[in-house]
This record gives C-alpha cells, sequence and structure tokens, in this order.
C-alpha cells in the first residue's frame, strides 16, 4: 500500500523572520506592513494569531490588537532562500516530491521501510533536520493517500506529526468539519449546510452520483476524499493557467504617469514569468481601486498571443486612460494574465522583426538573472524609483512575493 506524507512550515513568513532575528522567538510577529502602513497582515506568527490577528487583518486594526507586536514589511528574495532550502532538505529524503508552495510539499515515501523503523520516524527525523538547519517548526501528516496526508498535518498546529494508519480513514475523517476536505469552497460550503450536512461523516452517507449532480465532476473528486481517497484527476494543478501581478499603493494616486508606470512594471514582472514557464497569453485584465474602493477592471483579447510587456502595456494603457474617469486617488493596480498558449522561440534563417524581439527579450532576461532586475529600465518605470526602494529583485512594492 502507498504511503504519502505532507509536509508545510508552521506561519511560513513569520516563522522565518524568528529564524532570521532570534530575539522576536516567542514574540507576535506580523508580516506585511509597518505600523504607519496601511494595508494587511498576509503572515502573522502563532504567538499573533493567538492574540486576534489573522491573515487578511488590516494592519492598522493589527496594531490596535496587539501594540506591543512586531511588524515587518518582509523580502521574498529571503524568503526564497529559505524555501529553496527547505525543498533540498526534502529531496534528501526522497526525489518523489511534489511542491505544492513555497514552503509545502507532499513526498511519495512507499517503499522507505527498509531505511527507516517506520514512516513516523522518518517524518521525525525529516522535522529534525528542518528544525536543525533552518530553525523552523513544521506540520507533517502521514497517511495511505495524499488528501489523508494533508488533512492529517492541518489537524493540530504548529509542530504536529500525525499518523492516520491504514484502513482507518474513514473513522478518522467522520468527525471533522466538511471544510477541511480541499476543493470545497464557499458556495459547496453553503450547499452541504442547507442539507444539514456538517461533518465528513455524514458526507460520507451521500451517494457519489448525488454529488455529481450537486457539484458537477467536481462531485466524485469530494466523493473521494469524504471516504479517503485521492480519486480521479479532474486537472493538472501543476500547469500554471494565468499570472497575476498586482500592488496596494502606500498613499492614494492621482498621477497618471506614475499610475502607468506601475502597470508597465507590472506587465514586466508578468511577462518575466510568462517566458519562463514559455507561455503568451490571449486575454488581459487591468484593475484598480479608487480610494473609497469602488473596483474598476476592463478586459482585451490579445491577438496574437503575446509575452511582450511593451506590446500589452499599449493595450493596457488605452484600457485605463478609458477607465479612470473619476477625480479620485486611485490605492490598487493589477494586471491578469489568462487564456495562456503554449509558446516557442522561432528558430529561422529569416530574422524578422518578431524573431529579433524575443531573441531581445531573452537577452535582457538573461542580463537580470544575472546582475538584477533593475539593471534594464526603461524610462516608463524612472517615476516609480522616487518612491520605492531599489533591491537586487526589483522595486521594493508594497506587495510580498511581487518580484517572484
Amino acid at each position: 500500500m502507498a504511503t504519502f506524507l505532507h509536509i508545510d512550515v508552521d506561519a511560513f513568513l513569520a516563522a522565518v523572520e524568528q529564524s532570521i532575528n532570534r530575539k522576536l522567538k516567542g514574540k507576535p510577529v506580523m508580516v506585511g506592513g509597518l505600523k504607519n502602513e496601511r494595508g494587511i497582515v498576509y503572515c502573522p506568527s502563532y504567538e499573533a494569531r493567538a492574540r486576534g490577528v489573522h491573515l487578511g487583518t488590516t494592519l492598522a486594526e493589527a496594531a490596535r490588537k496587539i501594540p506591543d507586536g512586531v511588524m515587518v514589511k518582509g523580502d521574498w528574495f529571503t524568503y526564497e532562500q529559505y524555501s529553496n532550502r527547505l525543498m533540498d532538505i526534502i529531496r534528501d529524503f526522497t526525489p518523489k516530491m511534489d511542491q505544492i508552495s513555497p514552503d509545502e510539499a507532499c513526498l511519495d515515501i512507499t517503499g522507505l521501510e527498509r531505511h527507516f523503523a517506520s514512516p513516523v520516524e522518518l517524518a521525525q527525523e525529516l522535522k529534525n533536520r528542518v528544525m536543525e538547519e533552518l530553525s523552523l517548526s513544521t506540520s507533517v501528516g502521514i497517511g495511505s493517500s495524499r488528501v489523508i496526508a494533508k488533512i492529517a498535518s492541518e489537524i493540530i498546529k504548529p509542530n504536529n506529526l500525525t499518523f492516520v494508519a491504514p484502513g482507518e480513514e474513514k473513522e478518522f475523517l467522520a468527525p471533522l468539519k466538511v471544510s477541511k476536505i480541499p476543493g470545497i469552497g464557499r458556495v459547496g460550503k453553503r450547499i452541504l449546510k442547507e442539507m444539514g450536512i456538517k461533518t465528513i461523516g455524514q458526507l460520507q452517507t451521500v451517494p457519489e452520483d448525488y454529488l455529481v449532480k450537486l457539484f458537477g465532476q467536481n462531485g466524485r473528486k469530494i466523493a473521494a476524499y469524504a471516504v479517503g481517497t485521492d480519486g480521479p484527476l479532474l486537472r493538472n494543478y501543476s500547469i500554471v493557467r494565468s499570472v497575476n501581478r498586482e500592488t496596494g499603493l502606500a498613499k492614494d494616486i492621482t498621477d497618471k504617469t506614475l499610475l502607468l508606470g506601475h502597470y508597465f512594471y507590472l506587465l514586466e514582472r508578468a511577462c518575466l514569468r510568462l517566458r519562463e514557464i514559455h507561455k503568451k497569453t490571449g486575454r488581459m485584465t487591468v484593475k484598480f481601486r479608487y480610494c473609497d474602493f469602488e473596483n474598476v477592471e476592463g478586459h482585451a483579447t490579445i491577438s496574437p498571443p503575446s509575452w511582450d510587456e511593451k506590446v500589452l502595456y499599449k493595450i493596457a494603457k488605452k484600457m485605463f486612460e478609458t477607465m479612470y474617469k473619476r477625480r479620485k486617488g486611485i490605492r490598487f493596480v493589477g494586471v491578469h494574465l489568462n487564456n495562456l498558449k503554449n509558446s516557442v522561440y522561432a528558430e529561422s534563417f529569416i530574422f524578422d522583426r518578431a524573431e529579433k524581439n524575443e531573441k531581445l527579450l531573452g537577452s535582457v532576461d538573461k542580463v537580470r538573472e544575472k546582475f538584477g532586475f533593475l539593471a534594464v529600465t526603461t524610462g516608463r518605470t524612472l517615476t516609480l524609483g522616487n518612491h520605492y526602494k531599489k533591491k537586487a529583485t526589483g522595486y521594493e512594492l508594497r506587495t510580498p512575493g511581487l518580484s517572484k
């Protein structure tokens, strides 16, 4: 029988800050911004959660709830380094590993019994290594399926290790709330609540065919999860289907030149990601939020599909100028690229303009990779230098992880 291990770091971003600065151990740490800034908390430590601060709590509210708390902006480059070291440790145990997020992975540990007395011993050694080398506590779940391992890892946090023995999956799941099942969203929870279904045990009694009527093909996945099996693969979630780049603004902005500079920079970051995964976008959404929280967005079909920020910017600029009609400041801007198409660099003896441009983009990417993102800049983003710190990974905007 297969055996899976799910591991994730407890409060990853805050834990990294506590690892870097040992004086923060045991203190309420909140990553997302400083006390005098606006925005939200992206990751509170467990000490902060115990005092009422959670993901999405505004920075102002967090400061009121925990006046003695430690608030930090965070640095994605540092978090990425920790993530890479974490995954290297995990791969030392088995190469059969799926990385789910920067701090989360699922391991197929089937057949490793000859190296360890039990799956629990393997898990404990893995937890110990992560703690010794990175000073990060982890929560681990072990089971006969990926879904059981994931749910087991979330039962008790932080620093959890839960093993679900083969044959005990349904019994383990039965008393848990249906919200513990991955993939049941807000609407799904509401439908089940209206049916009087609150626990996974109650869900186990619902015929699969009826769940399919309620939720479509996803009903088969829900039925499988309810009894502790992974079920049919309905969608490959490892495939990137869209690229988002967005950021809140520290102050309301009315200057169109500065706002358009933000859009070009966001498109630079988004298109770099597209080229990394060899995709071109066929549809773009441009969005922003006024200071009074009115949201505005527009959509455009990109034909032919493109991964060139200069091409997309011309369209985004026209869209923005059409949509920005109120004399109000803007507090948030973003771009969303989807309908992605596979693409490869063309190779031919006839170097037309499009091919030359793609080779130029590739050269720019290489320079940035070697010397830092801001080694190559354009006049469109120069105004950002007056408002943000410059780092090797780019301008330090308010959104953690934007430069990934």
